[in-house]
């Protein structure tokens, strides 16, 4: 019995270890990426459609807006598929949620301050501590990436179970979610104080203020460029990291501001063989 059990025990090591040499052979020319990025977008401002009748200008706007406008938290996820063209270029395809935008902040007098149209004036709200009201402008894209990726660390310099690559691409894009999300700090309002609101252009009349839903562009598209620094873990996965910059080819959004929404990251992930 124990001659049995040794024998059993010796196949399974010198099959784990075959295994294992088979696919430390392999040269890795179909890969499966699998990552999360954590991101920072900004609001880029390009047009301005000011209340003029109800007394706002341009120049107002801009002022007002640099000053209160801040960059956005986001998480991207991405699901990727590399094939090698050569032994220092790949070819990288895939889907992303891709999540832009970002945040404008009020904060100081709050007696009669109207939060938003859909919230009214708050007769309960007066000015009292440390308050603020946080706009955050969230955009959410499903997109399809299109990128070529080559090896920095070539034939002459080869860093130990280690590899840096740099990568360029495009990202097709298809808006499936966007909107206004306000947080409030200090206060309370009878919503509470995470909700989510529409955006709206404000244009005063005869009869009043007209309220108009911002416009939302559908269809985008980003160019994207990266760096990536990648560790053989094990002969099965690799992990990596990979700053990247996303640079939209189209606004988010057309309403009071047209605005673009750049954005900064760091790709974090792991790399699987298909072969």
């Amino acid at each position: 019995m124990m001659k049995i059990k040794g024998f059993l025990v010796l196949t399974f090591v010198l099959c784990f270890s075959g295994l294992r040499a088979q696919v430390s052979s392999k040269k890795w020319d179909n890969v499966l990426m699998i990552s999360a990025t954590p991101a920072w977008s900004v609001g880029w401002i390009t047009g301005y459609q000011p209340d003029v009748a109800g007394g706002y200008t341009e120049q107002q706007l801009a002022d007002s807006f640099r000053l209160s406008d801040r960059k956005l938290q986001t998480f991207n996820f991405n699901l990727h598929y590399s094939r090698k063209v050569n032994g220092f270029t790949h070819f990288v395809t895939g889907l992303s949620v891709v999540n832009t935008g970002f945040t404008r902040v009020k904060d100081g007098d709050m007696f009669r301050y109207v939060v938003h149209p859909d919230v009214g004036i708050n007769p309960n709200l007066v000015s009292a501590g440390l308050m603020e009201v946080q706009y955050e402008f969230r955009s959410t894209y499903a997109a399809a990436m299109f990128a070529i990726e080559k090896r920095l660390d070539g034939s002459k310099f080869q860093m130990q179970s280690a590899s840096m690559w740099y990568q360029i691409g495009v990202l097709p894009a298809l808006l499936f979610r966007q909107n206004l999300q306000i947080h409030t700090v200090g206060f309370t309002l009878p919503q509470g104080n995470d909700f989510t609101v529409k955006d709206y252009v404000a244009n005063t009349v005869d009869t009043g203020v007209v309220l108009t839903p911002s416009q939302a562009i559908r269809g985008n598209a980003f160019v994207t460029a990266a760096l990536r620094l990648e560790y053989n873990l094990d002969p099965m996965v690799h992990i990596y990291a990979s700053p990247r910059v996303m640079i939209p080819l189209l606004p988010s959004n057309k309403g009071v501001q047209t605005y673009w929404s750049p954005q900064l990251g760091c790709e974090l992930g792991v790399r699987i063989p298909l072969d």
